[in-house]
């Protein structure tokens, strides 16, 4: 580390970035029931970013800093990203500096526990679940991990955080040979729970036995919609996002603060949306974000009412903020009053599984094609696809009803990143096309 940024310090750029993560990881790969193999994996990455000033613009180069380097290599290294740089320039901004704020620690049960020994118990509990008659589990992977990062810019700061993760796969099969379904299904927590872990394979095991059994869907009449899953994190998304930094910046948000996010006329359940940097057992979860922001806990929406912006610390520098929020990532969308049950008095289309579920702020519309599906029509409940829903939030935002039940989930927002999200479990819409 000393070379580099004695290589950074001497070279002809503005500003600088450092984020130096180490990696232990234990992964478990299981044909049926059986391990095939157990692995030992070690990584050490250093990301290093520079910045170079131009006629009072900004522009920044990236670049994977390997420890064989020699002094000529990492130099002329430096200087092709300083070329690079110059062609990618942006309007000026700062870095942060440091504060006297430090980062609250990760609440984990990893910390001290053997990875090894969470690899197995994770194994033992998802085998002592995964007994269904039909079907089976063709094939499981597990993968625990302990991370500790660093973040290093040239103001200043320098802030370490220890972060932890843990990622099961597994899939499993339903039916005889000739009409075998397999789901793909995937979970990630940062503490070992076995309740927790049970309940997924639990809930992986029963979808796949409804896809088995799923029939195209068909219906004599409208009826109301329920959303599970990923379309309830993409709702929740739709707003709080429009508060965004980047999106003001680029003009393309439809609210400013202190104005209501779902109209004037609010049938269904007013939104109250917190921005967190942490929530137990999301691997998300951190205290600092990349650029070196230490994170605090933000509403953003409170009552229905945008009450405040949030993003990184490049747009909100772009924004004149004083103190730009960082990116914070697990997004909390507080739970109604309305349980399942009561939802349940009257026929639901509850759509569970989707190919990919949108939300689009510009043209207001959510929806998108369902894989599975359960259609209630009063009496039973039964598993449905080959259908998709379609609606506008422009229209229907005002109509949103979220259930008492919640759940958490992480989601893929990159390439090599993710976010977290607490909510409720159901948003029962009425009015949304079913196509």
């Amino acid at each position: 580390m000393e070379k580099l940024l004695k290589a950074l310090r001497e070279a002809n750029i503005a500003a600088f970035k450092i984020l130096d993560t180490e990696t232990n990881a234990r992964e478990i790969y299981y044909v049926l029931d059986k391990i095939e193999t157990i692995r030992t994996a070690e990584s050490h990455d250093t990301s290093v970013t520079i910045y170079v000033d131009i006629d009072g613009k900004r522009g920044s180069s990236n670049f994977t800093y390997l420890p064989y380097m020699g002094e000529e290599e990492l130099r002329e290294t430096i200087k092709e990203n300083i070329y690079a740089a110059s062609f990618a320039l942006n309007p000026f901004y700062e870095l942060p500096k440091p504060t006297d704020e430090k980062p609250a620690k990760l609440h984990s049960n990893f910390e001290t526990r053997s990875l090894q020994e969470i690899a197995e118990e994770v194994g033992k509990t998802i085998f002592e679940n995964a007994s269904f008659e039909g079907g089976y589990l063709s094939a499981t992977e597990i993968s625990v991990k302990r991370k500790r990062q660093r973040i290093i810019n040239s103001n200043g700061v320098d802030l370490s955080l220890d972060s932890y993760e843990g990622f099961v796969e597994v899939i499993p099969s339903f039916g005889p040979e000739e009409n075998e379904v397999e789901t793909y299904n995937s979970f990630t927590f940062s503490n070992f729970d076995k309740e927790f872990i049970a309940e997924k394979i639990k809930e992986a095991i029963a979808l796949t036995k409804a896809r088995f059994e799923a029939k195209p869907l068909s219906l004599e009449k409208p009826v109301k919609v329920i959303i599970e899953g990923e379309g309830v994190e993409s709702i929740a998304s739709f707003f709080y996002s429009d508060l965004d930094y980047s999106t003001a910046y680029t003009h393309m948000n439809l609210h400013e603060v202190g104005e209501p996010v779902q109209g004037d006329e609010v049938e269904g359940d007013r939104l109250n949306i917190d921005l967190l940097p942490e929530y137990e057992g999301l691997v998300a979860s951190r205290y600092v974000d990349s650029d070196g922001v230490v994170l605090k806990p933000l509403t953003v929406i409170k009552d229905g009412v945008g009450v405040a912006r949030h993003g990184s610390y490049t747009y909100g520098y772009y924004l004149g903020e004083k103190k730009p929020t960082g990116v914070l990532p697990v997004a909390y969308l507080h739970p109604g009053k309305k349980s399942f049950a009561e939802m349940a008095k009257e026929p639901y289309l509850r759509c569970v599984k989707f190919s990919s579920f949108q939300s689009e702020r510009s043209s207001g519309y959510f929806g998108g094609e369902v894989r599975l599906g359960f259609y209630f029509d009063g009496e039973k409940e039964v598993p449905v696809t080959g259908f998709s829903i379609a609606g506008s939030l422009h229209e229907l935002k005002g109509k949103l009803v979220l259930s008492k039940e919640t759940y958490v989930d992480s989601f893929s927002v990159g390439l090599t990143s993710t976010g977290g999200f607490v909510g409720p479990k159901y948003i029962e819409v009425k009015g949304m096309n079913i196509l």
